[in-house]
């Protein structure tokens, strides 16, 4: 489907091709109760509404339409269509400058933004190299995901987990490598703590940097 969907994408334009998302969309509205019923409950903490059947069919529609356009915005900013999107770096100096210096810089992501435009800058900017920390399985799946939307499109990923994954990262980072993790992971017996969070409490990894 994937690559069904990036054939069509890079064929008919980002425009007519964001028509194919509606119905996507409406798939997983009709057959796909697990995801209906955790984004009922995600919309109903974030929409502050009183019980989870108050969130109507439009939330869940406009929730699904949402998640299927950003993978959309994959496909153009994977295969190097980088013109279709309005990219504005804040405070890059701050990276350049060290990365100048050839050190390394550790970027800590929390689920807000895009990998994949992280990665655009990088391939914009000649000598720059984008690696990604994230666990195993994950790590798996991106790169089945990718090699979907665009066999050229390899990334250096480091598998976390792993009895020397700290010390791969901290190769990248001394030949001048950009790294960056989300910060929601964490393996079984990491230490966490606990904190607030739409208003249930939700554990957090405790990220130790040295």
């Amino acid at each position: 489907m994937l690559r069904l969907m990036t054939w069509l994408s890079l064929r008919l334009g980002r425009g007519a091709s964001r028509v194919v998302l509606y119905a996507i969309a409406a798939y997983f509205l009709a057959f796909a109760p697990t995801a209906r019923r955790m984004s009922r409950d995600y919309l109903r903490r974030v929409l502050q509404l009183p019980a989870p059947a108050a969130v109507g069919w439009r939330h869940l529609f406009r929730h699904f339409l949402c998640f299927a356009s950003v993978i959309h915005d994959r496909i153009y900013l994977l295969n190097g269509r980088f013109e279709l999107f309005d990219i504005r770096v804040h405070n890059q100096d701050l990276i350049d400058k060290v990365v100048a210096d050839g050190q390394g810089v550790f970027l800590l992501g929390a689920h807000l933004g895009s990998f994949e435009v992280l990665r655009a800058i990088g391939r914009q900017q000649p000598g720059l190299r984008v690696a990604m920390a994230m666990y195993e399985e994950n790590a798996r799946k991106i790169n089945a995901a990718l090699g979907a939307i665009n066999p050229k499109a390899q990334q250096d990923i480091v598998a976390l987990g792993h009895i020397d994954s700290m010390i791969q990262v901290h190769e990248l980072l001394g030949q001048g490598t950009v790294v960056g993790m989300l910060g929601d992971r964490s393996l079984g017996q990491d230490d966490t703590r606990a904190f607030d969070f739409l208003g249930d409490p939700a554990e957090r990894t405790r990220l130790v940097l040295e």
